[in-house]
């Protein structure tokens, strides 16, 4: 008889084929968390660690009573993710109780470490100068809700939404917005403009790095040197992880696309943003032909400040701090010691000295913006 075999093979017994998955699926398994599931947890409380801790009022700063004569202020709280951000509207000292509104709303947005306070020289040189400006605290600084600063990409998403909030409040309707963001948030007004803010009227990013991997890298090599650029992958898919589409972008992407008007201002000196991180460094792959760019020596990070009140600090920090122990940053948000460890030798005049120089060319650049929105008004209702 002819031995005719099945075509089909013989199939193996049900428990080795349960034992063979099992084994397969443990060793893949095992291999995904030694591979992507421990670097991910690494970068997870590296950046816990970093950003984890709250931001509170620092020790050396202003407050509204520096400037309560020549400004009224109005509180004004709105959502960001699930937390509730503390901001303020600043506008002119009412005349007779009469307040009258400003030729634009400048949306004036802090740098880490720091909060709206830190910025109050600023925010009433604008107000004397005719603007409304309206201020808040990021994620997990001072009045604002939240357990910490989440992350750098943290401060892009505030600002996106403190800017969807001014657009919903009957009082700036029909306002012109002007966006001013330094340091953190000169990386968040630059990035931010991916959401499509086309309705701002010009923009200007400060001091601000293009890509949180930028300076992530930058100040990670101080500590591990070459080795940082193997925090990348896992830095870039936590960010991903956290914040989905809103990871997408840097600086420099969100200037063409939006086309305004944007300026782009740094310091060669800059030793918190340095140059080689910044968005003003990137200026060749930027087509957006309303861009302009100013590049300082001298000025350090903060640029509003005086070149002569910069070096001051910086010689009062070299001689003060000599022999001195610096207090004690136990509990305490590390951008924010570095912020206070740095100023606390100063005069409070000299650390909050405005340049006039400067904040007229941040002046005339928003003028300019605002005289062609108001020529391309005309020619529409022409």
């Amino acid at each position: 008889m002819l031995n005719i075999q099945s075509p089909h093979r013989q199939r193996p017994k049900k428990g080795a084929l349960a034992v063979g998955m099992k084994v397969g699926f443990f060793t893949i398994f095992g291999l995904f968390g030694w591979t992507v599931g421990l670097p991910l947890l690494g970068a997870k409380i590296v950046n816990d660690a970093v950003f984890g801790k709250r931001v509170t009022p620092l020790k050396n700063t202003l407050t509204y009573d520096d400037y309560k004569d020549v400004m009224d202020q109005t509180k004004m709280n709105f959502m960001s993710g699930k937390n509730m951000l503390a901001g303020c509207l600043y506008t002119a000292k009412a005349a007779d109780g009469k307040p009258e509104r400003g030729k634009a709303l400048v949306i004036v947005s802090h740098g880490i470490g720091c909060n709206m306070d830190g910025y109050l020289n600023r925010t009433a040189w604008f107000v004397k100068h005719g603007y409304d400006v309206f201020t808040f605290d990021m994620t997990g600084t001072c009045l604002s809700q939240g357990k910490g600063l989440r992350s750098l990409m943290q401060s892009k998403v505030d600002l996106h939404n403190a800017i969807e909030f001014v657009k919903t409040r009957k009082e700036f309707e029909g306002m012109p917005i002007l966006v001013y963001g330094h340091s953190w948030s000169g990386y968040a007004a630059a990035n931010m403009l991916n959401y499509g803010h086309n309705e701002l009227t010009a923009v200007a990013s400060l001091s601000g790095f293009n890509d949180t991997w930028d300076i992530t890298r930058h100040h990670a090599s101080r500590y591990v040197g070459s080795l940082a650029v193997m925090l990348k992958p896992w830095s870039k898919l936590l960010e991903r992880i956290m914040y989905g589409k809103d990871a997408k972008g840097d600086g420099v992407s969100g200037v063409n696309a939006y086309g305004g008007p944007v300026l782009i201002a740094h310091s060669v000196d800059d030793p918190t943003v340095p140059i080689e991180s910044s968005v003003y460094v990137h200026r060749d792959e930027i087509v957006n032909r309303n861009a302009e760019f100013m590049l300082y020596p001298g000025k350090g990070h903060t640029l509003s400040r005086s070149i002569a009140a910069e070096a001051r600090i910086n010689s009062d920090y070299d001689e003060k701090s000599k022999g001195q122990a610096p207090y004690d940053p136990k509990g305490v948000n590390i951008f924010q010691y570095n912020v206070d460890e740095h100023y606390r030798y100063s005069d409070k005049a000299v650390v909050f000295d405005t340049d006039e120089e400067f904040m007229n060319l941040v002046d005339d650049f928003f003028t300019r913006a605002l005289e062609r929105r108001a020529k391309a008004q005309e020619g529409d209702n022409a």
